[in-house]
């Protein structure tokens, strides 16, 4: 593997590259809906953290031109601040968050410049798109900001790429960046770059045995835009993350994981190392790109499907008004057919979010109408949520009222 940076000096130097670098091929991605606030603040209330109010503070370390910032700051009265290493993304941002007034700030910065005495506090913090291509050095200083950062309750959002598959990328990465040329033009960089890839698939190919994992890696790899391309696969650094390393390294601060964006079969795990470890034997399927949510939450609370914070959301939808009970999620192509609890649950969400007690409420009409006896009705309904919740076909929302 290349050398790291060895001091503060090299590190500055390197990252003064980086910002460069996208100063050189702007990169301004979309808004990310699936982390916006109520989602990110509703998986923290089920672990019992979240916001103390509506006008919640919130941090984006890597901002870059500021798409999820200015798509934040619509959402909430609170403070809203971003920091980015490149100058031109700076810019963009500022403008794009001018209408928030005195309350919205963008701090063009070099990550090993910022500090928490410096930013403040704040109850939700996004790092997206970025960790994975820092140096270790500064991996180490970031997940020491987030967690000197985070208000008692609060969560980050981080991303990061984990599994066999993303093991293999960071090989070709490692390949790519060592034949690039630093002096040719970042396109002509890229275009050498995927003719690497090309003769790369062509000799294996040729070879025998089974080679379909990394024609895989190959084929995603080239599949990448132009600019994420160059930002990741021709970056000086390229690293796959493990959900439990993160655990491990902030768990000391307080600060534990609670679980990804799209939850996978983690909610009920308990403590947040087993819930990691958990996390990262999924990812052994395959892998992907992760959205996780830290919080500095209790390490040993499950996920409570009664949190009084959260609201419940579907997409579920009835696919016929008689006949069978059955359900359709036409975004997931999945469909559900529903016992008695699990009908009136969600003929109740069809008209909008609801939290535990105007659910269970619900439910107990809806059985005691059509004469059913079910048995401890609120446990069934409790297993029937984390069930839908953890195959992704139920999304908690922050903001049911106060406890």
């Amino acid at each position: 593997m290349a050398s790291q940076p060895s001091d503060d000096a090299d590190l500055r130097v390197l990252n003064a590259k980086i910002a460069v670098a996208y100063d050189q091929v702007p990169y301004d991605p979309v808004a990310i809906p699936g982390i916006d606030p109520d989602l990110v603040l509703g998986l923290a209330a089920l672990h019992g953290g979240g916001p103390a109010s509506a006008a919640y503070d919130v941090l984006d370390l890597g901002c870059g031109t500021g798409g999820q910032l200015a798509r934040v700051g619509a959402l909430t009265q609170g403070r809203i601040v971003g920091t980015d290493l490149s100058q031109s993304a700076c810019a963009l941002a500022e403008k794009r968050c001018a209408v928030f007034s005195e309350r919205a700030s963008v701090i063009c910065a070099d990550f090993l410049d910022l500090d928490a005495a410096r930013l403040g506090t704040f109850d939700l913090i996004y790092h997206v798109g970025v960790f994975y291509v820092t140096p270790p050095e500064v991996q180490r200083h970031l997940l020491k900001l987030i967690a000197g950062c985070l208000k008692p309750g609060g969560v980050a959002v981080i991303s990061y790429y984990f599994g066999p598959s993303i093991l293999l990328m960071s090989g070709l990465q490692h390949l790519l960046r060592l034949s690039a040329d630093p002096a040719a033009e970042p396109l002509a960089q890229v275009a050498k770059a995927r003719r690497r890839i090309q003769d790369i698939a062509s000799g294996l190919s040729r070879q025998g045995g089974d080679h379909r994992a990394m024609l895989a890696v190959l084929q995603q790899a080239n599949a990448r835009s132009d600019s994420i391309f160059f930002h990741e696969l021709l970056n000086q650094n390229f690293t796959a993350i493990s959900t439990a390393s993160l655990e491990a390294a902030l768990a000391p601060q307080g600060v534990h994981f609670l679980n990804w964006t799209a939850p996978g079969p983690l909610g009920s795990i308990t403590p947040a190392r087993e819930r990691a470890i958990a996390a990262d034997a999924f990812d052994l399927a395959g892998g992907g790109y992760h959205y996780a949510v830290f919080g500095k939450c209790d390490p040993l609370r499950a996920a409570d499907m009664r949190a009084p914070k959260v609201r419940w959301r579907t997409r579920l939808a009835r696919t016929a008004p008689a006949g069978p009970a059955t359900f359709r999620d036409a975004e997931l192509g999945l469909s559900v057919t529903a016992n008695v609890v699990v009908e009136a649950l969600l003929d109740l969400l069809a008209s909008g979010p609801a939290g535990w007690a105007d659910i269970s409420a619900a439910v107990t009409r809806s059985l005691a109408a059509r004469r059913v006896s079910v048995r401890d009705v609120a446990d069934v309904l409790e297993k029937e949520l984390g069930v839908l919740w953890q195959h992704g076909l139920l999304a908690p929302l922050w903001g049911a009222g106060s406890d």
